[in-house]
């Protein structure tokens, strides 16, 4: 006995014809891509809107240390020196601190920047001579290369002082009873030899002490 299939026509109210379908399918598929597009648009949106906020939070980070002070003045009873080290974003978006240091001083409980050192870990020792008031600051600028910059502080500010910076290739640099010294080595025909020089300081610079 054979089965019989009755198949009755599909009833497509509002459509007078197949025409009519396959444009609404093609409006639907467009509708379909255009929300697609606009969610792809919004993701890339936030996403560069988070970059830039996690950009903005890395520029806002400091770290500030205390730095090791031999004071010979009394001064610290009145200044106060802080280092802080800056953060950037590399291009692999990571916040790393720059290359630079910057010395902090106070003036009545507010920081400003005193000076600005092209390298890292300073120590400062203070100095009275001749009724003025030095201050010394030591720090590495790469490998062993350690280099002491002079200053005149007036109330709490830094001025650079002119024709004073000594480096030491072996970082030893001492400062004794207001004479330098500084140690460096040369090779000379693969052998090695160390020089040690003295100097005095005034608001001039620095000098070769004899």
């Amino acid at each position: 006995m054979s089965t019989i299939r009755i198949v009755q026509p599909v009833r497509l109210d509002g459509f007078n014809s197949l025409t009519d379908v396959e444009a609404v399918q093609t409006v639907l598929n467009k509708s379909l891509r255009l929300t697609s597009l606009t969610q792809a648009l919004i993701c890339v949106l936030l996403l560069a809107i988070s970059h830039t906020a996690l950009a903005s939070e890395c520029f806002n980070i400091k770290v500030t240390k205390p730095i090791k002070i031999d004071d010979k003045t009394g001064l610290l009873q009145s200044l106060k020196f802080e280092q802080v080290k800056l953060l950037h974003k590399d291009k692999s978006g990571i916040c790393l601190p720059t290359r630079d240091t910057y010395i902090l001083s106070f003036s009545e409980g507010s920081p400003f920047i005193a000076t600005r050192l092209k390298g890292h870990t300073p120590e400062i020792t203070l100095l009275e001579k001749s009724k003025n008031y030095y201050a010394l600051i030591k720090f590495y600028a790469g490998n062993k290369l350690q280099v002491l910059k002079g200053y005149q502080i007036i109330n709490s500010e830094l001025y650079a002082l002119t024709n004073f910076t000594l480096s030491s290739n072996v970082s030893n640099i001492s400062i004794d009873e207001g004479v330098i010294s500084v140690k460096n080595t040369k090779l000379v025909e693969d052998h090695s030899i160390d020089s040690v020089t003295l100097y005095n300081f005034d608001l001039s610079g620095v000098s070769v002490k004899h």
